[in-house]
């Protein structure tokens, strides 16, 4: 199944949401955590406003999320002159695999108005080549993904803390909006990989994001840059911070992630 298609089968049952997913979307043992965050973020859009766009998202991953059936349960929490903060479990298996909490908030008036610096150059993307999907060596849900790397790692090549810097972007043809861009933040390994040095998983705990610019009339296969660095790794935990630019170049999604790894 294609993201649209996944994201479109949301259907009201039983004064919830039900949510169908594929196996190609799988990750290891659940499915790939972009796709569970962008399918809460899609419930809770059920309940709020387009007027009010996504400033925050917080998901919190509780356990392996299997294809499947999935019950979403999206709820509105307050809604303010300007912010509505929502939240949303989702269910697989009769269990919560992941919660989370939504803030979407209307544009406001501001003596302070800040603009995030543009990032680093990074080499042209039409000077690199497509990672290729390699059945048996990559996630299932890798498939759905192009990317090419500017620069970073191979994971398990046993390599020195390296930031990484790839261009990525869906091969769903569907046009983009605010869920397909939470899914296409996470579609990149941790950097953590590249230093173990034999094929471990990791696991993502908490991920937050939060947007700053909430353009995405872009085409679908134009090419998103995100840029990734460790903060600290220390006793089986990573922390780290991600830059998403959108195809002109702009900075407009920060990306914060606590993983746990087992290598």
């Amino acid at each position: 199944m294609l993201l649209s298609e996944i994201l479109g089968s949301l259907l009201p049952v039983d004064g919830g949401w039900q949510a169908t997913v594929s196996e190609d979307w799988s990750q290891g043992r659940t499915c790939f955590g972009g796709l569970v965050a962008a399918v809460g973020n899609q419930a809770m859009r059920k309940l709020v406003t387009a007027e009010r766009p996504l400033r925050s998202l917080q998901t919190t991953f509780i356990a392996p999320a299997p294809p499947g059936n999935w019950r979403v349960n999206p709820r509105v929490l307050r809604v303010g002159k300007a912010v509505t903060l929502a939240a949303c479990d989702i269910m697989a298996s009769g269990q919560v695999v992941a919660t989370q909490v939504g803030v979407y908030g209307a544009a406001r008036d501001s003596a302070v108005n800040v603009r995030p610096a543009p990032l680093p150059a990074a080499r042209p993307v039409t000077d690199l080549r497509d990672v290729g999907y390699k059945p048996g060596l990559a996630p299932a849900f890798v498939q759905h993904f192009a990317v090419r790397w500017s620069e970073g790692r191979l994971p398990f090549s046993s390599s020195p803390n390296t930031p990484s810097k790839a261009f990525i972007h869906h091969r769903d043809p569907a046009p983009l909006h605010e869920s397909a861009i939470v899914a296409l933040i996470d579609c990149i390994p941790t950097p953590a990989m590249s230093m173990f040095t034999a094929p471990a998983p990791a696991s993502s705990l908490i991920w937050t994001l939060e947007f700053f610019e909430h353009r995405f009339d872009f085409a679908h296969d134009a090419w998103w840059r995100i840029d990734t660095a460790l903060d600290a790794a220390t006793q089986g935990y990573v922390n780290q911070t991600a830059v998403l630019n959108d195809p002109e170049g702009q900075p407009v999604a920060l990306s914060r992630q606590l993983f746990a790894i087992f290598g």
